[in-house]
């Protein structure tokens, strides 16, 4: 579906926002004074249904991709893309596997003594960055494969774009847009009913992958307390 279907399905069968009968507003902008007849712009549908986009991502990680990071000799740390939702896997250039592992597996002699061919890759998914193990003694290139956010972000400015998403969750993911305006702390917008209805609608359609949260219970579960000393 383009934008403007996602927009004219959101406004005309969801929200029954359209202005009364005989408005063109399709035709408007945010600075149109027949915006005024309407309790959401276009502009602030867009806005939601790309948050509404970016949740799915989030929830079932739909998008899988490759992921060049360009390794220096003596650093660590990388700050990663914005689109990186979670690094799936990595190897070196020469094919070998990377580890991950977590900074629970490391000592801080670890971090300070060692470097090396590199072994293990530690993702810190709060800052969005990663930090390579051990320290590389050369410039290369590792290859991750990741599963990440869309890289483009739609616009009212051209709503014959398609969203990045397949087609049969986007009406789906029409409802965390529509949970969305009915935030919108305005006296003829806000509405918390409706907005946790339609956030239960989105909930039963798109529920949490467990991959990650099963992975994380596997790491920390029954983990001994390592002290990494001076």
């Amino acid at each position: 579906m383009t934008l403007l279907e996602l927009v004219k399905h959101l406004r005309q069968n969801i929200l029954d926002d359209t202005g009364g009968q005989g408005v063109e507003w399709d035709t408007y902008s945010e600075d149109d004074s027949g915006s005024m007849q309407l309790r959401w712009t276009n502009e602030e549908l867009v806005s939601n249904i790309n948050e509404a986009i970016r949740q799915v991502y989030r929830r079932i990680h739909p998008i899988q991709d490759i992921y060049y990071l360009n390794v220096l000799s003596g650093v660590k740390d990388y700050k990663l893309k914005s689109y990186v939702l979670k690094l799936i896997s990595a190897r070196r250039e020469d094919g070998l596997a990377l580890k991950e592992k977590s900074i629970y597996d490391y000592t801080f002699r670890d971090f300070e003594s060692q470097t090396g061919d590199l072994e293990s890759y530690i993702p810190d998914e709060k800052t969005n960055s990663v930090r390579i193990y051990p320290e590389p003694v050369a410039n290369e290139t590792v290859t991750f494969h990741i599963y990440r956010l869309p890289k483009v972000t739609l616009s009212w400015d051209n709503f014959d774009a398609s969203p990045e998403l397949r087609e049969d969750f986007q009406i789906p993911m029409l409802n965390w847009a529509a949970h969305m305006c009915y935030m919108k702390d305005e006296a003829n917008t806000y509405d918390p009913q409706r907005a946790n209805a339609f956030m239960t609608f989105f909930d039963r359609e798109f529920p949490f992958t467990s991959a990650y949260s099963n992975t994380r219970k596997a790491r920390t579960a029954n983990r001994p307390i390592r002290y990494g000393g001076l």
